[in-house]
């Protein structure tokens, strides 16, 4: 009997060799992925770096090449002049600071990549124009980013463009988003692109102003201490500096006994724990044991030792000898011979050996003190001889120029800026200081007589516009390099400054003429000689610039006076008006009184003070002394000609008034008119006829006046013009 099969059987065949199928496919894809990722991986290693990859290494490259460059002669560049006055006009920093701290904290280097060397020689973590470590830099960038990007951003309302942050391997959009992703968290202080910003200088201009925004610095001596010592350190200095700790030694001297050292240091000293410390000095009478039994008299006796640097002498001895007596006063700090705070009087006796108090002062073994000997000690090099802490804040005041820093500004520009720190008092026009023209020329007038401050004073917000674009222009055309030939804008300028003579052809910065008109406007506009020996004879970008807008500025004066020149035969002598007849005098009165008005507006006196303080001074239209020298101090002002009282129509347009010409004698007309102008009455008796003559010719300018005169015959009405020459009538 035939065996029955199995149906199942054939299924489970089928079933078995598709899975035998579908493994042999995975096995085959498999040994295909593994094939391809060998084959990527060989490509990744195979493939050459980015150029962005390339572009940072050899940005970090240069970092480290250039971290011990000291170089003083390398000064700030025109980009850097630009970016910072860029940023200081957009945040209202003080340009004068920001250029102070940056030449002081880079060591007058201007490197972006300079570090400070420590101890052993290595390098501290510190680096950029201002001098930022990594983790106040990841701070700022963090606290303010948002600022900085909004800052630096376009702005129609406030006619601002883009800023471009980009520098080194970073683009300006790649800079801005390394900054968002910072304030958002995703980037921490140890990201390297991050701290390559810290060579980016438009970004380390900005985090320097934010981060005197953030420790609320005031005063240049506040705002270098807060940065290089931290804002709690710097304020605790700066209230031993101010404080009755002033005349105390910044620096504690290295203990030289088994005693416990003294509590020392700020810490201690500001936080109300001041240990007390007595220094007991060779033949003084000032001893722990005398602190414990009169703290009182300890408490004098160190405010006497701080002060002047001896000790009180003992009473009780008051038939000693001379020599006890010496004894007596106490002993001298023999470093004190050359403070700035203490002088001995003359045939003072020698002291032994001994040190003043330092119980404020930072140890002298600190990084602080060993890393900036310069700061705390006269003499850096030995380091004997510290300050004390009023000494220390005058030798840091010093240090960074605090009460010169805006003249800074023209030592580097050539310019002064109307903005926050841009420039000097000096070197604005005063109109309470009398000013002396100088000699300046132009083709269009010849001799161009002007105030210097008008020259060489700050620019306005225009001009320094106009100084910021052509400064761009040339960094834009690779054009700012020192130049040894002036170009023929630089030697018109020089000429119509009246520094080089008209018949001089030269251009060759090396000529003696030319090198001579080159120092020259340099001390006339307040400018340095350049840092680098070899350039002091060329001239700089920033000097060609200045020069542009110096002459851009004879030519617009030079152009109103030769206006005010054309128009003086029809101005008005206003000094003469009182010689006129009463009805004229009273029809010009308005008009004089709108004059007045307006050049009072100016801030300028042309009429005596009221006799009550409570009572407004009236203007009453009567030209004066008052009025004629308002009106030339206005012209001075502006760059014009003093006309002694000539009313020239340059003048009244500059004064923003309607024309005032012949014309103002005529009396108002209309029903509104606020003058009733009185006629001359006739004589009733008969008479001879008479004739007043009135004076026209003093109603032109004098250069140009003629003999005219006006006759008014009274019996009639009508007037006649006559020349004394010839008398020679013409009938109105």
């Amino acid at each position: 009997m035939r065996r029955q099969q199995n149906p199942t059987h054939p299924c489970w065949l089928l079933a078995l060799g598709l899975g035998l199928l579908a493994g042999g496919l995975m096995t085959a894809s498999a040994d295909t992925d593994i094939a391809d990722e060998r084959s990527e991986s060989q490509d990744v290693v195979d493939q050459a770096p980015s150029a962005h990859t390339l572009a940072i290494a050899e940005f970090r490259a240069q970092a480290e090449a250039e971290a011990r460059n000291y170089d003083r002669t390398q000064d700030i560049s025109p980009r850097q002049m630009l970016i910072l006055l860029e940023m200081a006009q957009r945040t209202g920093k003080s340009l004068g600071q920001a250029l102070a701290t940056g030449e002081f904290e880079s060591a007058r280097t201007w490197n972006d990549f300079v570090r400070p060397t420590i101890a052993e020689g290595r390098l501290g973590s510190a680096t950029g124009v201002w001098q930022f470590i990594p983790s106040t830099f990841y701070r700022i960038i963090k606290r303010y980013g948002a600022e900085l990007l909004a800052v630096s951003a376009a702005d129609a309302s406030l006619h601002r463009d883009h800023m471009d942050l980009g520098a080194g391997p970073f683009s300006d959009q790649q800079v801005r988003s390394i900054i968002e992703e910072t304030v958002a968290g995703e980037r921490e202080a140890e990201d390297e692109q991050l701290q390559l910003l810290r060579h980016n200088f438009a970004v380390l201009a900005f985090a320097k102003h934010y981060l005197s925004v953030d420790s609320g610095a005031k005063t240049p001596e506040e705002d270098y201490l807060f940065h290089f010592l931290g804002e709690k350190r710097g304020r605790q200095i700066l209230a031993l500096a101010r404080g009755e700790a002033r005349h105390t030694l910044s620096v504690a001297p290295a203990q030289t006994n088994s005693e416990p050292k003294p509590a020392t240091g700020l810490g201690l000293g500001l936080a109300g724990t001041r240990q007390r410390h007595y220094i007991q000095l060779p033949g003084s009478r000032l001893s722990p044991g005398l602190s414990d039994a009169n703290p009182l008299a300890a408490a004098r006796q160190r405010r006497l030792l701080a002060t002047t640097g001896r000790l009180p002498s003992n009473r009780s001895g008051s038939g000693s000898s001379s020599g006890s007596r010496s004894h007596r006063l106490g002993t001298l700090d023999p470093r004190l011979s050359d403070s700035a705070v203490y002088r001995p009087p003359s045939g003072a006796l020698s002291a032994p050996a001994s040190w003043r108090s330092a119980e404020w002062g930072l140890p002298a073994d600190s990084p602080v003190v060993t890393g900036n000997a310069g700061m705390f000690y006269r003499d850096a090099s030995t380091k004997t001889n510290p300050y004390t802490w009023a000494e220390f804040l005058d030798a840091l005041s010093a240090r960074v120029q605090a009460k010169q820093q805006p003249a800074m500004v023209r030592a580097k520009y050539g310019v002064g800026f109307q903005m926050n720190g841009g420039d000097m008092p000096g070197w604005s026009f005063n109109d309470d200081k009398i000013t002396n023209t100088l000699e300046f020329r132009h083709a269009l007038t010849g001799s161009l007589p002007l105030p210097a401050p008008l020259v060489n004073g700050p620019l306005d917000a225009v001009e320094t516009q106009a100084y910021k674009e052509r400064l761009a222009e040339l960094i834009r055309q690779g054009d700012d390099k020192p130049l040894t030939h002036l170009p023929p804008t630089a030697r018109s300028a020089l000429q119509n400054l009246g520094l080089l003579a008209l018949d001089e052809n030269a251009t060759d910065t090396n000529n003696p003429a030319v090198r001579e008109a080159l120092q020259a406007f340099r001390d006339l506009v307040g400018k340095d000689t350049p840092v680098d020996p070899a350039l002091a004879d060329s001239l700089m970008p920033s000097e060609r610039v200045a020069l542009e807008l110096y002459d851009q500025r004879l030519a617009r004066y030079a152009a109103l006076q030769a206006a005010q020149r054309a128009a003086l035969q029809s101005s008005l002598d206003l000094m003469a008006i009182n010689r006129l007849l009463k009805s004229h005098q009273r029809s010009s009165r308005p008009h004089i009184a709108r004059l007045q008005k307006a050049l009072a507006e100016k801030g300028l006196q042309t009429q005596t003070h009221a006799r009550k303080r409570t009572q407004t001074a009236q203007f009453d239209g009567i030209a004066g002394k008052l009025t004629q020298a308002a009106l030339n101090q206005f012209q001075l002002r502006h760059g014009l000609r003093p006309t002694d009282g000539l009313l020239d129509p340059v003048t009244v347009a500059m004064l923003d008034l309607p024309p005032m010409g012949r014309n103002i004698f005529l009396p108002p007309s209309g029903p509104y008119s606020p003058i009733d102008a009185e006629p001359e009455s006739h004589r009733h008796c008969a008479a001879p006829e008479a004739r007043h003559h009135l004076t026209l010719y003093h109603l032109l300018p004098r250069p140009e006046r003629m003999s005219l005169s006006l006759s008014l015959n009274e019996h009639s009405d009508s007037w006649r013009i006559a020349t004394r020459a010839d008398e020679t009538a013409v009938s109105r």
